[in-house]
């Protein structure tokens, strides 16, 4: 069956499945890979002291990608960076994707340092949740980790998305020096859940990680008393857009003092792979079926040739479909080897229907305590895990 009709069968829509048997419905979009900070983590090298995009997603190739995506039930949407606000039509960005058929939930991704002046354009294009990176409530601290004294922007983003109307949650990645308890005061008076996500064993993660449930909890049960844990499935999340049912990776606790949910994100103490259910694109156009393997796919391969959109969404949708196919079982920052693919093909021939082929080969995997500037998108993603 041509990847073109999937979603027309029986009227209703296509849901696409890895080779696990896990539905795939939530892709992360980089539209660009630049960013106004240079959080430690995230450039160990201080390689992006001149914030210039080396790689940029077009609207149009957004749009593309999209409208491809809900072919085989991808419905959910989260742009990221770099730094999002930096793409010069972001806001128009988030309108035409709104208009897209299939499409559930758009959201963003932001250190929000530009969120003041983009949240009533957001918030008119259709955003249905904003997820802010903020690691500090001291401006000290902010500039020792981002490397900017722009705390007091965060903020001034913070409030002007909550009284735009859109849902907010705060993203915290956790090191050994996170101020647990006051970064969830901050959450509370603002009243927005918060999460607090596992730095990734990467860069700094491999000296500067902290156990999550130990570190959150620990602290802020001795301040807001004994927590439970939720079980969300099948329950609304609160600024998220969509529910735990969709396999959202954070567990979330409250606390009987405490008017909001705390979450934790554990890509290595609480490992989700099982439930794993996204993909993503890189700004430079190129699809990873998952962080922890070395895995890529070009999207849309330059030599193809179009004669409409209609045939190149087609093309883009069994890339897609090649890629969530090749989607490791788990992720391998733990392992030392992993199943990877060797190849991936996906056919450009729209008389040939055949299934795009993959195949399969055992590597050995080094890892390394250093990142090389070339591998500083990736070490950002993965410590954004969450996002």
């Amino acid at each position: 069956m041509s990847v073109r009709f999937l979603t027309a069968v029986s009227g209703r829509a296509f849901n696409m499945r890895d080779r696990f048997g896990r539905e795939i419905d939530y892709m992360r979009i980089s539209v660009i890979d630049s960013c106004n900070l240079n959080c430690y983590y995230c450039n160990p090298q201080d390689n992006n002291k001149n914030c210039q995009a080396i790689n940029i997603l077009s609207v149009k190739k957004v749009l593309c990608i999209i409208r491809a995506a809900t072919r085989l039930g991808i419905t959910h949407f989260r742009l990221t960076g770099g730094e999002p606000l930096l793409h010069p039509q972001i806001d128009e960005m988030v309108s035409q994707i709104k208009k897209i058929p299939g499409v559930r939930s758009v959201s963003l991704t932001t250190n929000a340092v530009l969120l003041a002046q983009h949240a009533k354009q957001l918030k008119e294009a259709g955003i249905d949740s904003i997820n802010v990176s903020l690691d500090t409530i001291d401006a000290s601290e902010y500039e020792h980790i981002t490397k900017k004294p722009l705390l007091h922007k965060v903020e001034h983003g913070i409030d002007a998305a909550i009284e735009c109307g859109i849902r907010v949650k705060i993203n915290v990645v956790l090191t050994p020096q996170t101020d647990v308890v006051a970064l969830t005061r901050y959450a509370s008076k603002k009243g927005t859940d918060i999460r607090f996500i596992e730095m990734m064993p990467v860069g700094e993660g491999h000296t500067n990680g902290v156990e999550p449930y130990e570190k959150v909890v620990g602290a802020l049960l001795e301040v807001y008393g004994t927590p439970c844990h939720i079980d969300t499935e099948n329950r609304e999340e609160i600024n998220s857009g969509y529910n735990n049912a969709d396999n959202g990776p954070a567990e979330y606790y409250i606390f009987p003092e405490l008017d909001i949910r705390v979450g934790l994100i554990q890509a290595i103490h609480g490992k989700f792979c099982d439930t794993c259910n996204r993909i993503r694109v890189t700004a430079d156009g190129r699809l990873m079926p998952c962080l922890g393997s070395s895995v890529t796919m070009d999207l849309l391969p330059d030599s193809c040739d179009f004669t409409d959109d209609l045939e190149k969404d087609s093309v883009i949708a069994q890339a897609l479909k090649a890629a969530i196919k090749a989607k490791p079982k788990c992720h391998n920052f733990s392992d030392e080897e992993v199943l990877q693919p060797e190849s991936v093909m996906y056919n450009t021939n729209k008389n040939n229907e055949s299934e795009n082929a993959v195949t399969y080969k055992k590597t050995t995997e080094i890892k390394t305590t250093e990142i090389k500037a070339a591998d500083v998108n990736a070490a950002r993603n993965m410590s954004r895990i969450g996002g």
